[in-house]
């Protein structure tokens, strides 16, 4: 209880400080839902009207006892957060917990990560897309960032100038998982070891550089090659045939048309290891009968190509607009 009031009252200090700005205010849950609540939110996100001479507008984010969670600019937040210069998140405790720089949602430059003592942890260079390949639409597999700088909590140095050996354990969900190999100028190098600690598990994989050259998964007593980390799923015939789908499937609701109401209903769902679409769920809502319109349609969708990481087949959420819009 006491946190909730000590927020309202940061907040309510804040307003008055800048009385002068417009601001809307969010009520944000960790998985970036919004909640109406205050009780049911982890965090406050503040979008404040840009500084005089300024085009972006201010992002200010707060934990609930009022201390700051992540500052920076935003030249757009509707239908989405548009990421514009530097970005600095900070730990509950108050100390900083990365620095990083956007350029229209992208991170460009270097980017700098911390302990939650403050102290630096890794330091990456994001490399720029290659322009000749973004006009043609292709897109990279290659690394998008150099490793310059790694330490671990007790200050020992795997990774200096870009060069050395990196042991480096990752969460995910429960397991844990510890990969080994060297960099060189920024980059994996050579052969690479990753397993899980759970068993699940383990691969090799063979770089030059910056680039992948092969990789054997191996799953139980089944071995997977591959020549890439993976592939995101594809509707059939790619993005422009799915909103196709879209357009022919849609049935306007009468009730909404009559009323004149309209808009983007953001739909989450998962495409399965078999292509299969499931768990479709509206994330952000606009009219009851259109809410009901877009579930019906999603959950009508065909199959789509599995997304593959390492070999395998995996389940991939995704994340939609779908658009009402009147004629």
């Amino acid at each position: 209880m006491k946190k909730i009031v000590l927020l309202s009252f940061v907040m309510l200090l804040f307003f008055v400080g800048n009385a002068q700005k417009k601001q809307n205010v969010y009520l944000i849950k960790n998985n970036g839902k919004e909640v109406k609540i205050r009780d049911s939110a982890d965090f406050v996100r503040i979008i404040e009207e840009p500084d005089s001479g300024e085009l972006n507008f201010n992002l200010k984010e707060y934990y609930k006892d009022g201390s700051p969670k992540l500052i920076g600019k935003v030249s757009s937040f509707d239908p989405r957060l548009i990421y514009e210069g530097l970005f600095v998140s900070y730990y509950p405790n108050g100390e900083k917990k990365s620095a990083i720089t956007y350029k229209k949602n992208v991170i460009v430059g270097t980017a700098d990560y911390f302990f939650a003592d403050g102290k630096v942890k890794k330091r990456l260079e994001y490399i720029e897309e290659d322009p000749i390949e973004k006009k043609a639409g292709i897109k990279s597999l290659d690394a998008k960032f150099r490793l310059i700088y790694q330490v671990d909590s007790l200050g020992k140095v795997f990774v200096q100038d870009g060069n050395g050996r990196l042991i480096e354990e990752t969460k995910f969900g429960k397991d844990v998982l510890i990969e080994e190999g060297d960099y060189k100028d920024g980059y994996k190098d050579g052969v690479w070891i990753g397993k899980y600690r759970s068993g699940q598990s383990s691969y090799t994989e063979t770089y030059n550089l910056r680039k992948l050259v092969s990789g054997v998964n191996t799953v139980g007593d089944q071995t997977y090659e591959y020549t890439d980390f993976g592939s995101p799923p594809q509707f059939k015939g790619g993005i422009n045939e799915f909103y196709k789908y879209l357009s022919r499937s849609i049935k306007y609701p009468t009730d909404a048309y009559k009323s004149r109401i309209g808009g983007s209903v953001f739909v989450s769902f998962v495409v399965e290891k078999d292509g299969k679409v499931a768990d479709v769920k509206i994330d952000k809502p606009v009219y009851p009968s259109i809410d009901e319109e877009a579930l019906r349609v999603m959950t009508a969708s065909p199959k789509w190509t599995p997304g593959t990481q390492r070999g395998l087949p995996v389940r991939v959420k995704y994340n939609i607009p779908i658009k009402f819009n009147l004629r």
